[in-house]
């Protein structure tokens, strides 16, 4: 098409394009270009001088939806987005706005500014492509997945979620979270600890739809979203119902097993005492050595049974916890009396610093026991020759808190994190070298929970370990008559 002299004065109809920071033109109503701004002859290739007088259609290949219609006399202004073609062949993607300059009620010129938007473009095709790939990696997940927002409405969810809960994906997105596990309760110190960039899972029984409950691991994820605007958080929730399934299962039958061993453990336990006893019988020296090493062997298993069935009645809810108001300072009388002969053979002192007055705790008397026997028989057990076992006690908010220090070996911060685990040991020699199963520590802290206390420990390699418990304190009755009972005491 043959380039047309513009019109006198088209110069003063550039109407101050040059002043723009994107690509604008005019053209007249014949779609002749009349004025252009630098940016528009960057962008294609040409100086001002050569757009001026083009015809449009050398500009865009396809004429743009709507020009026609502004053309026409339509009101406003018309949005749209094309290629134009440059100097050198190359297609750019623009977005642009057009607009009619109306004179005597005609349009006289159109108006068009327009803007690159081919990095726009590309980054919005990354944001869609990272979209689709989060989606499909989300729908194909194994797991149930929910995303939230920080005020934990729910944004989207997977069909693994939509079967866990028993709930159609629309019914759940705009929900809280909260809805489906409520015996959680709102966690405000989640967030802060996510943005920290710690990680947190818990167990929680999910509610479904139709009333029941499924038992799910949920681990929680802080994002942003793909604009980078929002936090968001993801949770991921594994099905742990054929885990507690086969949970059930294993301490059945630990339990089973842990009972058929303990009548022949118990049964050699009786014939070997019955020899030692006998008087018609004469051991020699040789023989007795086998015997007490039989004996000593023996006593293990029959530790290792108990523990075992301490476990499986725990899990199982089998185990049965009677407090009473109790005296602590009577059951550690009794623990040091019973493992004082092992103590003196470590070379190591057994100290107790009762409080005055003592005050009564809320516990049952064989598992405060066991929670005692256990905490000083470690302490004596990884202790060194010269060393020391201390109970110390305070008391703190209700609670009778309980130091059991030695001067042993210590523990590592690394082996701390996993010191409760049920069945777990350290690599570390010194503790090899001494026998154990592994659940004595996973007993004591049950034992505690379950009469209302806490169990921590501290520790320092080389120096010694420190484990703390909590139980409650006794208030009323009982408490005043143990009282009196300690002045009739003093006053005789």
């Amino acid at each position: 098409m043959t380039k047309k002299t513009p019109p006198s004065g088209a110069r003063d109809e550039r109407l101050g394009l040059d002043e723009l920071p994107e690509v604008a033109f005019v053209t007249d109503p014949e779609h002749m270009i009349q004025a252009a701004n630098k940016k528009t002859a960057d962008i294609l290739g040409y100086a001002v001088e050569e757009l001026v007088g083009w015809p449009l259609e050398k500009i865009f290949p396809k004429q743009p939806h709507g020009i026609s219609l502004l053309m026409a006399g339509g009101d406003g202004s018309t949005k749209f987005e094309a290629k134009i073609r440059t100097r050198a062949g190359k297609m750019v993607l623009m977005s642009f706005c057009a607009a009619p300059v109306r004179r005597d009620g005609r349009t006289a010129a159109i108006v068009y500014l327009g803007r690159d938007i081919r990095l726009r473009k590309l980054v919005e095709g990354e944001v869609k492509r990272s979209r689709d790939y989060f989606r499909s990696i989300m729908q194909n997940s194994p797991n149930g997945i929910c995303v939230t927002d920080t005020g934990r409405t729910i944004i989207m969810a997977n069909k693994v979620a939509e079967d866990l809960m028993g709930y159609a994906v629309d019914e759940m997105v705009g929900r809280s979270v909260y809805a489906f596990y409520p015996d959680e309760g709102k966690r405000e110190s989640d967030l802060a600890s996510l943005r920290r960039g710690e990680k947190i899972s818990r167990e929680v029984e999910l509610k479904r739809k139709d009333g029941t409950t499924t038992p799910v691991l949920v681990i929680y994820s802080l994002v942003d979203d793909e604009r980078g605007e929002r936090e968001m958080i993801i949770e991921s929730y594994s099905d742990l119902s054929d885990r507690k399934r086969l949970d059930r299962l294993k301490n059945e039958f630990v339990f089973i097993a842990a009972h058929e061993l303990r009548n022949p453990a118990t049964a050699i336990r009786l014939l070997l005492n019955m020899i030692f006893e006998d008087k018609r019988i004469t051991l020699d020296p040789v023989l007795r050595g086998y015997l007490l090493k039989m004996q000593e062997g023996d006593d293990r298993l029959l530790r290792l049974v108990d523990d075992l069935l301490e476990v499986s009645r725990s899990e199982s809810g089998r185990l049965k916890i009677d407090v009473s108001p109790q005296d602590i300072t009577e059951h550690v009388r009794a623990i040091f009396s019973e493992i004082k002969p092992g103590a003196l053979t470590k070379d190591v002192s057994l100290r107790h610093i009762p409080l005055t007055p003592m005050p009564l705790v809320t516990a049952d008397p064989s598992k405060l026991k066991e929670i005692l026997a256990n905490l000083v028989t470690n302490g004596v057990k990884y202790n060194v020759a010269g060393g020391t076992v201390t109970i110390e006690h305070e008391v703190r908010g209700g609670m009778l808190v309980t130091h059991v220090a030695d001067t042993g070996i210590g523990i590592s911060h690394k082996d701390q994190e996993r010191l409760f685990e049920k069945f777990w040991r350290s690599e570390d020699m010194a503790v090899r070298a001494q026998s154990g199963t592994g659940l004595g520590l996973f007993i004591v802290k049950e034992l505690v929970e379950r009469m209302g206390g806490m169990l921590d420990v501290t520790s320092k390699v080389g120096r010694g370990t420190t484990f703390t418990f909590t139980l409650p304190i006794v208030h009323g009755k009982a408490a005043k008559q143990k009282e009196k009972r300690e002045k009739n005491r003093d006053e005789k």
